[in-house]
């Protein structure tokens, strides 16, 4: 299973492997999420051979005996990599929350619109009512006319029956017989009364004439707004198109302007361990001058006086020749003892210096995610190169001053046995290969000094460029997105107003065409019905 691990502690002995302590952070699952590891779980890894600093994190592969497999990798990868995934799940979060508010507030003006609407139904309602009270009214017209019709067409027959006998029948009882005089009466009397039947029937045709054309006019406008709808609908469509090809211009925007920012702070972090490397050369710089001059004047022999100061030669005068004898041997293993111990510390010093170098050569082919790694192990190793430069020359000092006090020592020792010019037999230490060491380490910081210095000055023209380039963007993206905002309310306002005039016309269709088709059924009967009258 994979980790992610903090370097707690990595030591390094004298001459061996490196030890590492490395804590548990988190742990991937088989569906690619991490989770947190909540105790503080740290294993070691032995025999390491990538060196990190404290705090570097690692991708650690464990077996399910808690065993390492594999090389430990770099994190740095790994973690812009799901920063990147997080960043993009929280803008698709916060643009579908925008979305849920926006139609939140659509839906809204839809009610209110809606609610407007059907008080205005509402009124048309009762307009329809009365209308359909007329026509109840007219159909009634209509049933009392055909039964009139139905009674004069009976009484026409008999009437010309009778009248092709020249007269009423001869069986009809007196009261029939007025009473269809009566109705010929009646109805000859029609021929010249203005408010005939046929009149009314007139009339009322002509009424439901106008109400046809009046439902003709408003079923032409009913298709009109069709029309529009349609046009609306596909304005609307292409509104929705163009904003979701802008959204997408956008989010790749977005997407280039976090990687130029991730650029940007890489540069930053590169550019702030180039100063701090700059930093800890001129510090460097400045040791090897102190350490040279000290050198010089110890070879010059200019600091005889402070030895003078520390032996006390009328005690050694005084001395019986035995015990004096045996001061210079115990002073004489000691500084061999010193001697051993500062050579070993002279080749530990020049193999931190070989390791300083290879890292040094690493980090200029590295890839920038790996420059972060190697850049914190470059800053223990010189870290503790500085270290190894400060204790030796305390220790070279150290043995100079035991030198000059066995050599005090042995001119009295051998003075005393007459013997002459001691100071030939005493080992000397020849300065003169470190003093060469010291000018070509010194040769070598100050190029490295003039390449850092001339790698901080392209720095920063890069990521000067960078920053003009992530302004730039973030403007261009600020306008887009106002751009952007402004067309999604336009095309809700749009979808809006579409929703609410497809509405309408639903309920006007809904109500008109029932109204419309009985009209037409009226008006068919009734223009039968007055045919009868004009045969």
């Amino acid at each position: 299973m994979l980790y992610l691990a903090e370097v707690k502690r990595q030591n390094r002995g004298f001459i061996g492997g490196l030890r590492t302590e490395l804590k548990l952070l988190a742990c991937q699952h088989n569906d690619q999420t991490w989770s947190a590891i909540p105790t503080d779980d740290v294993i070691s890894w032995e025999d390491s051979s990538l060196q990190v600093g404290e705090g570097t994190l690692l991708l650690v592969n464990l077996s399910n005996n808690r065993q390492i497999q594999g090389t430990p990798e770099l994190a740095g990868g790994e973690v812009v990599r799901q920063l990147q995934k997080m960043s993009r799940r929280m803008e698709k979060i916060k643009e579908e929350q925008e979305y849920i508010e926006q139609w939140k507030q659509s839906l809204t003006y839809q009610a209110e619109q809606l609610t407007k609407r059907e008080q205005e139904l509402d009124g048309r309602v009762e307009q329809i009512e009365q209308m359909e009270a007329e026509f109840e009214y007219l159909e009634r017209q209509r049933h009392e006319l055909e039964e009139a019709k139905e009674q004069l067409k009976q009484e026409q027959e008999s009437l010309e029956n009778q009248k092709s006998q020249f007269g009423l029948p001869s069986h009809l009882k007196p009261d029939q017989a007025a009473q269809i005089e009566a109705l010929i009466n009646r109805l000859a009397s029609y021929s010249d009364n203005t408010t005939s039947p046929q009149q009314q029937l007139n009339l009322t045709l002509e009424t439901i004439q106008q109400q046809q054309n009046q439902f003709a006019y408003y079923w032409q406008q009913l298709e009109q707004k069709h029309a529009q709808v349609e046009a609306c609908q596909q304005k609307i469509q292409q509104q929705r198109e163009n904003i979701d090809r802008q959204k997408q211009e956008l989010a790749s925007a977005k997407a280039s302007l976090e990687e130029a920012k991730i650029q940007w702070q890489v540069q930053q972090n590169l550019i702030s361990n180039k100063q701090e490397l700059l930093r800890r050369i001129n510090l460097d710089l400045q040791n090897i001058g102190s350490l040279q001059q000290t050198l010089i004047r110890l070879a010059n022999g200019r600091e005889d006086a402070v030895t003078d100061n520390k032996v006390n030669l009328q005690a050694l005068e005084n001395l019986p020749l035995g015990e004096l004898e045996e001061i210079v041997n115990k002073l004489r293993a000691d500084l061999d003892k010193i001697v051993r111990f500062v050579n070993e510390q002279e080749e530990e010093l020049t193999l931190q210096c070989e390791s300083v170098n290879e890292l040094q050569a690493k980090l200029q082919a590295a890839s920038e995610f790996e420059r972060l790694g190697i850049e914190e192990e470059l800053k223990d190793e010189q870290e503790r190169k500085k270290m190894l430069d400060k204790t030796l020359v305390g220790q070279r000092k150290t043995l100079w001053e035991r030198q000059e006090i066995l050599l005090q020592h042995l001119r009295v020792l051998r003075r005393r046995q007459g013997i002459l010019e001691p100071e030939q037999q005493v080992t000397q230490i020849n300065l003169t290969p470190l003093l060469n060491q010291l000018e070509e380490q010194q040769n070598n910081t100050e190029q490295e000094r003039q390449e850092v210095e001339l790698e901080i000055e392209n720095l920063q023209k890069n990521i000067q460029q960078l920053k003009d380039m992530i302004n730039q963007q973030i403007t261009d993206q600020q306008n887009r997105e106002r751009d952007i905002e402004q067309q999604q309310e336009q095309w809700q306002q749009a979808t809006v107003e579409l929703t609410q005039l497809r509405s309408e016309l639903k309920l006007y269709q809904e109500i008109i065409e029932p109204f419309k088709d009985n009209l037409s059924r009226i008006s068919q009967n009734l223009e039968e019905f007055s045919g009868w009258f004009n045969p």
